[in-house]
C-alpha cells in the first residue's frame, strides 16, 4: 500500500468516525422527538425527519456555529486525540520500494524529527542506508515487521476496511441476483390488467415509463429500480386479489416510485456500508424503511377515496398473509411489515385524513431546527483558536525551512532521484499537516517555547559536530514518537579528515582497503553517532521529570553507530559500511548476500558479528569471494 493511499484511507476513516459520532447523537434525539411526538406528527414527516441523519452521515464538511449540538458534545471530549490519530502517518511510509529503472533502492523515508523544525532528519539519512535496511529483509518477513509497528488506530481502519469490502461484494452478489430474477420474469400484458396498471399510475401522477412484470423469484408487491423502474407482483399472489385490491397494491408501488424511495434506500444502504459498525445506524436505516413504508401508505391514501381506507388495509393484511417479507435490499421497495410495524401502519390507516399528508408546520420546523443545531459543526474556543494561529505560523516556518539550505546534507539515495526528491518533500509536507493538527490542542506559550528551544538545538548543531537528543512532551509533534536527535552526522569530503575523526573513535572503524579494484579512489565518508543505548532512558527520565514541552540534552559519544566509506571509479560507486545491529539480534552470521531481485543494484554482501553488521555494495557485477576480501581488508578492529 502507497503511503499517499493509506493517508486517504486514514483521512476518510477519520471522516466515517466523525460523521458517525454526530450522527448518532442525531439518531438518539430524532428517536426521542418520534416518541414524544408519535400522535402529532404525520407519517410523512416522521419519515422525513431521518433526512438530516443520512446528510449528516455524507456531508465531508460543515460551517461552524455556535448553535451546533457538537459544542456541547464533542468527540474530542469523549475520544481525545482521535482527530490526529486518524490523520497521521504510519508505518506504511516506511516501506521500500523497488525500482528497475533506477540502479539504486529508492527509499520512503518516513520524518523523525519534530514537523515543525525538523531541518534535515537523521533517521532519515540512516534508513537510507540500504545495507540496513537489508537487515530486516534478511531475517524478518517485511509484512512481519510492518505488523509489529501497526497502531491500533490502523488494526481498527483495516476492520472497518475488511467490512466495507464485504458488505459490498454482498450488495454485488444481492443486486446480480436480483437482475437474474427480473430477466427471468413475464410482463403482464392482459388488457384488463394492463388497463388498471394505467389508470393507477395516472391518478398517482408517475409520468416516467413503468414496467409491470409477473415473478415468481421476486416474492410480494416491490418495486425494483428507480431509473428505469419495474413493479413486480408474484402470479400466485395476484390470482388471489380482485380488481380493487389490486389497484391498492399499485397505488401503494407507484407511491414508491413517485417518491424516489428505491434511490433513497440505495443511498441508506451507502451509508449503512460505510457506517456498519455503529449499531445506531443499523437501528435508523431499519426504522427509516419502517416509517418509508407508512408514509408510502400515506401517499397512497391520498390519492384514492376516503371510503377506500378500510379496504386498503384489509388489501394490506391479506397481502402480508401470502408474503411475510424478505430481508431488505437497496435495489427494490417491496411491501412488507412486522407484526409491531403491521399494527403501525393499520393505526395509521384507519385515523388517516387528507391533510395530514399536506405541508405541516410542526414538521417543517422540526426538520430546521434539527438541520440547524446538526449539520453544523461546533465553533473552535477561543484557546484552540490561538494554539491554531500558532500552528499556522509554525507551518509556514517549516515550509520555509524545506527549501532553506543547511549544513546537513540528504542522503544520496534521495538527491540523486528527482523522483525520490519529490516523494521525500512530499512526506515533510505530511508531517506538517500533521504537526498542524495536534497544535490545535496545545497551549500556545507551549508551542512557542519548543520553536525557541529546538531554534537554539539547530543553531548550536550548525556551529559544531555535537550531537543532541530532545525529548518531545506532545509526541503528536514528532510524528507520534517522543524522541529525537539533532546533529552527530560527520561526512568527509578528504579520506585525511576522515581518519583523524575515526581514530579518536572506540571500538572497530573502517579503513582503506589495499585490495581495492584498480581505478576506484576514495569519494566521501559518512560517521554516525548513537541513537540507542543507556543515554535513551536518561533522557527519558529527566525530560519527565523536568515537565517541559521539550527536553534536549546533549550526548558525548565515542563509538560510532554508523560509519560509511564511499570509492567510485568514475562511473561505479563501492560502499563500505559498518552498522550496528538492532537490538533483537539477528540470527544470521558469518558472511551473507543479499536476497534483493536480480535487476536491483547495487548488490551486496553483509558481514554479521555479535555486535556490528559491515557491508559492501556495488553497483556493478562482482564475485562474493572479492567482495568477502575487500570488507575484511577494510575493517579495523
Amino acid at each position: 500500500m502507497s503511503p499517499s493511499l493509506h493517508e486517504s484511507l486514514l483521512s476518510v476513516f477519520g471522516w466515517v468516525l466523525r460523521g458517525s459520532f454526530m450522527a448518532g447523537i442525531l439518531i438518539v434525539l430524532i428517536l426521542a422527538l418520534q416518541f414524544l411526538m408519535k400522535n402529532k406528527l404525520e407519517s410523512r414527516w416522521k419519515y422525513l425527519l431521518w433526512i438530516p441523519v443520512v446528510i449528516r452521515l455524507l456531508l465531508p464538511s460543515a460551517p461552524e456555529s455556535s448553535l451546533s449540538l457538537y459544542n456541547v458534545f464533542s468527540l474530542e471530549a469523549i475520544a481525545p486525540g482521535i482527530h490526529q490519530q486518524t490523520q497521521g502517518l504510519s508505518f506504511w511510509h516506511k516501506w521500500w520500494k523497488e525500482s528497475g529503472t533506477e540502479s539504486e533502492i529508492a527509499v520512503q523515508a518516513e520524518p523523525t524529527f519534530i514537523a515543525e523544525r525538523n531541518g534535515f532528519i537523521r533517521e532519515a539519512a540512516g534508513a537510507t542506508d540500504p545495507s540496513q535496511l537489508s537487515v530486516h529483509s534478511q531475517d524478518r518477513p517485511m509484512w512481519w515487521s510492518g505488523f509489529k509497528q501497526l497502531s491500533f488506530t490502523n488494526m481498527l481502519m483495516l476492520a472497518w476496511l475488511s467490512g466495507v469490502l464485504i458488505l459490498t461484494v454482498k450488495t454485488v452478489c444481492d443486486q446480480l441476483r436480483l437482475k437474474q430474477a427480473l430477466r427471468t420474469g413475464r410482463p403482464i400484458e392482459t388488457p384488463r390488467l394492463s388497463s388498471l396498471f394505467d389508470e393507477t399510475k395516472l391518478l398517482l401522477g408517475v409520468k416516467r415509463k413503468v414496467r409491470f412484470v409477473a415473478s415468481e423469484h421476486i416474492p410480494g408487491p416491490a418495486v425494483v429500480g428507480f431509473y428505469k423502474p419495474v413493479v413486480v407482483i408474484s402470479p400466485r399472489l395476484l390470482v388471489t386479489l380482485k380488481k380493487e385490491q389490486i389497484q391498492y397494491i399499485l397505488a401503494h408501488e407507484f407511491a414508491h416510485i413517485r417518491r424516489w424511495d428505491v434511490a433513497m434506500n440505495w443511498i441508506m444502504h451507502i451509508v449503512l456500508i460505510l457506517h456498519w459498525f455503529n449499531p445506531l445506524v443499523w437501528l435508523a436505516v431499519h426504522r427509516a424503511r419502517q416509517d418509508q413504508e407508512i408514509a408510502c401508505d400515506a401517499c397512497a391514501l391520498d390519492r384514492l377515496s376516503p371510503q377506500k381506507n378500510n379496504a386498503y388495509g384489509q388489501t394490506i393484511i391479506h397481502v402480508l398473509e401470502h408474503f411475510s417479507g424478505s430481508p431488505h435490499q437497496p435495489g427494490l421497495a417491496a411491501l412488507s411489515a412486522t407484526h409491531k410495524q403491521l399494527k403501525r401502519r393499520l393505526t395509521m390507516i384507519k385515523q388517516f385524513q387528507k391533510k395530514s399528508y399536506h405541508m405541516s408546520i410542526l414538521g417543517m420546523t422540526m426538520i430546521l431546527a434539527l438541520g440547524s443545531v446538526t449539520l453544523v459543526d461546533a465553533k473552535e474556543s477561543d484557546a484552540k483558536s490561538t494554539a491554531q494561529t500558532a500552528s499556522v505560523q509554525s507551518e509556514q516556518d517549516s515550509k520555509a525551512a524545506l527549501n532553506k539550505p543547511w549544513n546537513y546534507n540528504l542522503p544520496e539515495q534521495i538527491t540523486a532521484s528527482s523522483v525520490n526528491l519529490e516523494s521525500y518533500t512530499k512526506e515533510q509536507e505530511k508531517a506538517v499537516k500533521k504537526a498542524t493538527e495536534a497544535a490545535k490542542l496545545i497551549p500556545a506559550e507551549d508551542i512557542k517555547f519548543i520553536e525557541n528551544e529546538i531554534n537554539r538545538i539547530k543553531e548550536l548543531t550548525l556551529e559544531s559536530d555535537d550531537m543532541y537528543v530532545l525529548f518531545h512532551k506532545y509526541k503528536d509533534l514528532n510524528s507520534g514518537l517522543d524522541l529525537s536527535y539533532w546533529g552527530g552526522i560527520q561526512q568527509y569530503t578528504a579520506y585525511e579528515d576522515y581518519l583523524n575523526k575515526a581514530a579518536t573513535l572506540e571500538g572497530s572503524i573502517l579503513k582503506h582497503p589495499s585490495n581495492l579494484p584498480a581505478g576506484y579512489t576514495f569519494s566521501k565518508a559518512r560517521i554516525e553517532g548513537p541513537i540507542e543505548g543507556k543515554f535513551i532512558n536518561e533522557v527519558r527520565a529527566e525530560g519527565k521529570k523536568s515537565g517541559k514541552p521539550i527536553y534536549a540534552k546533549k550526548i558525548d559519544w565515542k563509538e560510532a553507530a554508523t560509519i560509511r566509506l564511499e570509492y567510485s571509479n568514475g562511473k561505479d560507486v563501492l560502499a563500505i559500511s559498518k552498522s550496528t545491529l538492532d537490538s533483537e539480534g539477528n540470527t544470521k552470521k558469518g558472511f551473507f548476500e543479499d536476497d534483493f531481485p536480480a535487476h536491483i543494484y547495487p548488490k551486496y554482501v553483509f558481514w554479521h558479528t555479535d555486535k556490528f553488521e559491515y557491508s559492501i555494495s556495488t553497483t556493478t557485477d562482482m564475485p562474493k569471494k572479492q567482495k568477502i576480501e575487500i570488507l575484511k581488508a577494510a575493517v579495523k578492529e
